[in-house]
């Protein structure tokens, strides 16, 4: 999860729930993650940005607080958490749940002051650390991320077991089902892929020996690399007949996907027609390492030239790798353990039932039972009715059988015994629900407590060295970076000192170094944008303390919650919705809200591969920041001056 007012609602009303911290809460030094570990959470997904160096620097010195670290899959151009092109551009966040994929739009270009071809200057290339993920586990990370969002199951099954087969070793290998190869990933799904920045903090060597993190030509899926165009001919018919050398073993009814490119798409086929090149009889399949004739339509061959790279993008024989398995709920156990005792006597059946740690439940079936031929199977049959569990949420734990007059109880009734059990837990465990979700509900944290009578105040935020904009401020609130710690400032009352939002872990103390620095020329007011930079300033001994909008404070429970960690006063972020801004400043808690600013849609440690002329690029304090060229202006609450 990401929200704090969730994570503070699991731990006081549903404390057995395991939290695990999303990267949107952007955690990317040692101290981020210790502040996680103090809010209750038992793992944290690390920033994508991370390097190997500083992951492993974290899990030796985060004590028994797991790591779970992405190995594979899209990555997002911004900081995970710190993008608001989807919610500022187009009304949907991506920090909510529903990007947009604004870093995958096309874009123009300008080149001397002339429109240039469309581009793609934020489209990441796709994350994939193969072999690498072994320095994972011996680093001491905890779980592999898979990035899969709209992926198809096949995506799944072939990425994991990849995965595994790496993971299990060669003799674990051998128990394993067929091995996937890169080839075999890239017919199911692949963009051009790259480590990011797993290799160190050399980033721009790091990059460059990639061939750069983007890929500004190309959109979606591509394919694995299987040969190149020799030539196209037309045979006596009038048909049009491809011929390449191909790497890949192929059959009829695969995918293929050529360098070509319409409309900004890759040009792409399925095999209707193959025959083998040289006797030009017809085939259902060839193997890898001949030439081979595929049949072509007249558009596809108007894009083809010699020397264009193939692509296998769909591959039948992968496909058959991964059958798809029958499932039938009663397959499986319920994941609740019962303890289970039955009664046997004369007037009927009598069960009692220990669930959730407690004395539970009692059901009865009256009959008119007779002694057994075979008593010493009747043990053995009601094990076998009460293990009926399998399409239900229970599995049977303990069981005991008291039947001492040794009666035959019918298979029939045992049945109802066991589905009249398992109707009063359904109907007992969705009563302790609903009453635990409307004690939830209760918190006296929920709001609305009326407008708490909001003076007139005018702040400002600049960064460091920036002329200040004329006016009568009551504070300026100044970010000084983590590359401009040596800031020559003049203290003064009015003065609020911001935090980077992005202080990536060899550098955090250089940043304390510098803070403590502030400190004793008699900086006493600060804001926090993060997690991190909050702990920091608390163990620091700092009282007057504000969260900017990156902390994502969006309902009153994670107001409160902020607010136990000493944070006085909070900056609402700008994805908020007019009616959500409304509720904030009926909240009871003192809540800044924005009137302009020039919002980062993006905040990236990587560079545009362009700068498209409708927006400004500029790096800062080590990030690459994306906004709109004209500030942008909001409305305020109802009531709020």
């Amino acid at each position: 999860m990401q929200d704090l007012g969730v994570a503070r609602l699991c731990r006081r009303y549903f404390p057995r729930l395991e939290l695990h911290a999303s990267t949107q809460l952007v955690a990317h030094n040692l101290e981020g993650v210790l502040a996680m570990k103090e809010l209750g959470f038992r793992r944290v997904v690390l920033a994508r940005e991370l390097s190997l160096e500083e992951i492993a620097s974290i899990a030796k010195r985060c004590g028994d607080m797991e790591l779970e670290v992405f190995v594979h899959g899209a990555l997002c151009y911004s900081i995970s958490g710190l993008c608001l092109f989807g919610a500022m551009e187009k009304g949907r966040s991506g920090n909510r749940g529903k990007c947009p994929y604004c870093c995958r739009e096309g874009r123009s270009k300008s080149e001397k002051g002339k429109s240039a071809d469309v581009v793609y200057p934020f489209s990441m290339k796709d994350l994939r650390l193969g072999e690498d993920v072994r320095k994972l586990v011996d680093a001491g990370v905890a779980s592999l991320k898979i990035e899969g969002r709209m992926k198809s199951a096949l995506y799944v099954a072939s990425v994991t077991r990849y995965y595994r087969n790496i993971l299990a070793g060669t003799a674990e290998n051998a128990k394993v089902a067929k091995r996937v190869t890169v080839a075999d990933l890239e017919t199911v799904f692949s963009r051009r892929t790259t480590k990011l920045y797993f290799d160190g903090r050399g980033r721009t060597a790091s990059v460059r020996q990639q061939g750069g993190v983007i890929d500004s030509e190309s959109l979606g899926h591509l394919g694995a690399e299987i040969g190149v165009v020799k030539r196209v001919t037309k045979d006596r018919e009038g048909l049009s007949w491809l011929r390449f050398h191909t790497a890949r073993g192929l059959e009829k009814h695969d995918g293929l996907q050529f360098e070509a490119m319409v409309d900004g798409k890759h040009v792409g086929m399925g095999i209707v027609e193959m025959r083998q090149a040289i006797s030009r009889r017809p085939v259902f399949e060839v193997n890898a390492g001949v030439d081979v004739e595929v049949q072509v339509t007249e558009d596809v061959a108007a894009t083809l030239r010699p020397g264009m790279k193939i692509y296998c993008s769909m591959s039948n024989a992968v496909k058959r790798m991964f059958p798809t398995p029958s499932f039938r709920p009663s397959d499986y156990e319920g994941g609740t353990p019962i303890d289970v005792e039955v009664n046997i006597a004369t007037e009927g059946l009598t069960c009692c039932c220990k669930f959730d740690g407690k004395e539970g439940l009692t059901c009865f079936v009256d009959a008119d039972l007779q002694p057994a031929k075979n008593p010493e199977k009747t043990a053995e049959g009601v094990k076998k009715a009460f293990s009926k569990l399998g399409d239900t949420d229970y599995r049977l734990g303990k069981l005991t059988v008291e039947d001492p007059e040794k009666l035959f109880a019918p298979m029939s009734l045992l049945n109802d015994l066991r589905r009249d059990l398992v109707e009063k837990l359904d109907e007992a465990r969705e009563k302790a629900r609903r009453e635990k979700v409307e004690r939830a509900l209760g918190d006296d944290n929920h709001g609305f407590h009326g407008l708490r009578g909001f003076e007139t105040v005018k702040r400002v935020k600049v960064r460091a060295g920036q002329k200040v904009p004329a006016g009568e401020w009551d504070e300026i609130i100044v970010s000084i970076g983590s590359d401009r710690v040596e800031l020559e400032l003049d203290r003064s009352d009015k003065v609020r000192l911001s935090l980077p939002v992005y202080t990536a872990e060899p550098e955090f103390n250089r940043l304390r170094v510098a803070v403590k620095g502030f400190l004793r020329r008699g900086f006493a007011k600060w804001e926090a944008s993060d997690l991190a930079t909050l702990r920091m300033l608390k163990e620091l001994g700092v009282t007057d303390i504000t969260a900017d909008w990156t902390l994502y404070a969006f309902n009153s429970r994670a107001l409160a919650e902020l607010s136990e960690m000493g944070v006085k006063r909070f900056v609402a972020s700008p994805e908020n919705t007019r009616e959500n801004l409304q509720y904030l400043a009926e909240s009871g808690y003192d809540v800044e809200f924005l009137t302009q600013q020039s919002t980062p849609l993006f905040v990236s440690l990587t560079e545009p591969a362009a700068k498209p002329t409708e927006l400004a690029v500029f790096r800062r304090d080590g990030l690459w920041v994306t906004t709109k060229n004209v500030p942008r202006t909001f409305e305020t609450p109802d009531g709020v001056s």
